[in-house]
């Protein structure tokens, strides 16, 4: 009897260090913003998908970590890192000043620019350099993203929309001239069956970003470790995969 007592004894702990090392431990709590294409999107099935979401299957993978998703608005994912309700946000987002006031950035993991998107019957207009934001051109952008903060810096006619879907309506309607989005967002939007034949974007960046994965300033012993995932990617070579994969061109400044 003892001799089975001290195998159950064992048993329980060989099945213990097997549960931590396929993931068992904390869920990691990923906050993402799912209305951003090839960055992270829902497929018809509501599944995520798109770089991001890979990026954080992979992270959870790395750090033995479940992966738990949650969805909200640009404010609320922040929102949502202030209350503890999520451990990181992995959402396309670039690195602020303001934005480094109050939260942690991982390492950089590519650098992008602020593209516009243009109805192609548009294009001898629009399409010289230095044009685009003069101030008498119609120029829409999402609501909260850096997009918003360089039309609002260089035009008054900026036109601010709470979805991509609704930039496309407006701009396809006539009631905007262009769209500013980030590359990989324009670069999507203007190779999407349903718009290309009437729209083209305008791959010149009109500024510089770096994108990263944003957690609470408490939560530096996270930071720490997604870096080291990270930088673990970046001589692998996993990271250049994964964006290559999502991201086909050389649409993202840096490469």
């Amino acid at each position: 009897m003892r001799i089975l007592s001290v195998m159950v004894l064992l048993c329980t702990a060989l099945l213990s260090g097997c549960s931590s090392k396929m993931g068992g431990g904390e869920p990691l709590r990923v906050g993402v913003m799912a209305d951003y294409p090839p960055i992270i999107f829902k497929n018809e099935d509501g599944s995520l998908n798109g770089l991001e979401a890979e990026f954080a299957r992979g992270l959870g993978d790395a750090l033995s970590r479940p992966v738990e998703f949650h969805q909200y608005s640009l404010a609320g994912l922040f929102a949502a890192l202030d209350s503890g309700e999520v451990d990181i946000v992995m959402s396309g987002i670039s690195i602020t000043p303001e934005r480094q006031q109050h939260f942690l950035f991982s390492l950089p993991y590519t650098t992008i620019g602020q593209m516009a998107v243009i109805r192609l019957e548009d294009a001898g207009l629009l399409a010289a350099p230095g044009v685009l934001l003069r101030s008498d051109f119609r120029i829409g952008y999402k609501n909260g993203t850096t997009g918003e903060a360089l039309v609002m810096k260089r035009t008054n006619n900026g036109v601010g929309f709470d979805s991509n879907a609704a930039a496309m309506e407006a701009l396809i309607a006539g009631n905007v001239d262009a769209y500013v989005h980030d590359a990989p967002t324009v670069w999507n939007l203007a190779n999407n069956p349903q718009y290309r034949a009437g729209l083209l974007g305008l791959y010149k960046p009109l500024t510089s970003e770096q994108l990263a994965w944003v957690m609470a300033p408490e939560n530096r012993l996270l930071k720490e470790q997604v870096d080291e995932v990270l930088k673990e990617w970046m001589s692998s070579g996993e990271l250049m995969r994964l964006k290559h994969k999502w991201i086909p061109v050389k649409i993202l400044s840096g490469e």
